[in-house]
């Protein structure tokens, strides 16, 4: 990454901070999603988001070594805290988030140091499955369904409901609480194909529908975590 590159993204970014300012934003969560499928972050304000776009915000590569529990296993590419990768923010998906008031979201792109993309960054892999199958003549379709369970605040799992699975009941329980789910989550622009409950004790199930990306997509599970938690 050159240093007309970094001026680019630099200029790029003054505009959405101003955005983002004026929607009451201060802060500006940049996340990745590492190999356990648990989203890291490391957060800018909001008046620091031009420098983090040109030259990026420091995080380490044992991320794609951390399990679940934060434990450290080795790896080729990574394995422990030496070393440095760079969080460039995309730009194009900074949003202030409806349910955080205050807050700003932009998922971010892995770098190495030398300013390419580091080999185990999960929205490069995906750009080039989607390049590999452009190339093959297909195209790239998918949906996100995002299901979770509600429970009483005791030292124990005690469900919030006891309603039968895809009983109404659970809906008519719930009614305040998802209603005001539905109303952040059309605030934040994600669209929702149904929303019911499950299976599982107190658990609600939320898809999303199919959309086709010619790169990775806004990931309105996301959105969906951070409106419903």
């Amino acid at each position: 990454m050159d240093r007309d590159e970094r001026e680019r993204r630099a200029a790029e970014a003054g505009p959405v901070a101003a955005r983002l300012a004026d929607q009451g934003v201060v802060g500006v969560a940049l996340t990745w999603v590492d190999n356990s499928g648990i989203t890291r972050t490391k957060a800018v304000p909001v008046d620091r988001l031009a420098n983090a776009a040109s030259w990026g915000v420091g995080a380490s590569p044992v991320f794609d070594a951390f399990a679940t529990d934060d434990s450290i296993i080795a790896g080729r590419c990574a394995g422990g805290p030496v070393g440095d990768l760079r969080l460039l923010p995309d730009l194009n998906r900074a949003v202030a988030l409806a349910a955080q008031p205050g807050w700003a979201w932009a998922p971010a792109d892995r770098y190495t140091q030398d300013g390419t993309p580091h080999p185990q960054d999960a929205r490069d892999v995906t750009r080039r499955a989607v390049a590999a199958l452009a190339d093959a003549g297909l195209t790239a379709k998918s949906a996100i369904e995002v299901e979770w369970t509600l429970g009483l605040d005791e030292d124990d799992f005690v469900p919030a409901t006891r309603g039968p699975a895809y009983g109404f009941t659970r809906l008519v329980e719930h009614s305040d609480y998802l209603a005001d789910l539905l109303t952040a989550l059309r605030e934040q622009g994600v669209a929702v194909e149904q929303i019911h409950p499950s299976t599982r004790p107190a658990s609600t199930n939320c898809p999303s529908p199919p959309r086709i990306r010619s790169a990775p997509p806004t990931p309105s599970c996301w959105y969906a975590r951070r409106s419903g938690h």
